[in-house]
């Protein structure tokens, strides 16, 4: 994630000192797909014992994503434009805690679902096919977390299920080639930002648990554009 954000700046310093007066306002759709990581700082807080079992930990969630997006995009001057696009994606895998503790053993599975983010996009033209942008905009998402926990002084294994739907940030750095007026390729890097999630409270053993998180996570994209009305 690092060496592509390291690219991508660098591709921006390098081409924003040229201009192209194309014109360039028009619709166009996208598909995208890509890797990204999302983490769960996960903090599970007894509310029972007199001492309390707290317990924290980090769930990664690894996998692939994809989606599609619709936007405008509209010259400012000859030398910038900005974009309004809607994206939505779906996230694939899931992060897993596992506790291993005699008087704490539970496990939890956490994932994002699925996304949509709603975004300007400001770029600057250059007098290659390349063009530089970023990205900033809001996110919703969709969580599901399943925490299997034993209750009972004589335990028996008990689901605890939530579904969350939460608004957070998105912000990305990528640069679009030009392979002509219509299609175009690019490469970008993501990042999300939903704060801290409350999900449903459970017992362990005789205990009585709450559970929050805090969830971010990056994607490295690539995909291609094609543009309606041109």
């Amino acid at each position: 994630m690092k060496i592509l954000t390291r690219v991508l700046t660098s591709a921006l310093l390098i081409s924003a000192s040229v201009v192209c007066a194309a014109p360039v306002n028009q619709f166009y759709g996208a598909i995208e797909g890509g890797i990204y990581q999302a983490q769960f700082n996960s903090s599970y807080i007894d509310q029972t014992d007199v001492i309390p079992q707290n317990i924290s930990g980090s769930l990664i969630q690894n996998g692939y994503i994809g989606g599609l997006a619709l936007g405008y995009t509209r010259l400012i001057n000859p030398r910038y434009f900005v974009s309004v696009e809607l994206t939505g994606n779906i996230e694939g895998d899931s992060a897993l805690y596992q506790s291993g503790a005699a008087n704490t053993a539970f496990s939890d599975k956490i994932q994002i679902n699925d996304n949509v983010d709603l975004s300007l996009v400001p770029g600057i033209m250059t007098e290659s096919a390349f063009s530089p942008y970023f990205r900033l905009g809001i996110s919703y998402a969709s969580v599901r977390d399943r925490l299997t926990s034993p209750v009972g002084y004589d335990p028996t294994n008990t689901q605890f299920n939530s579904n969350k739907n939460i608004f957070g940030l998105v912000a990305g750095l990528g640069v679009k080639y030009a392979i002509n007026d219509r299609i175009g390729l690019f490469v970008e890097a993501n990042y999300h930002d939903y704060g801290t999630i409350n999900f449903s409270s459970f017992q362990n053993f005789s205990a009585d648990y709450t559970h929050s998180a805090h969830l971010y996570s990056y994607a490295a994209l690539i995909g291609a554009t094609y543009a309606f009305n041109v």
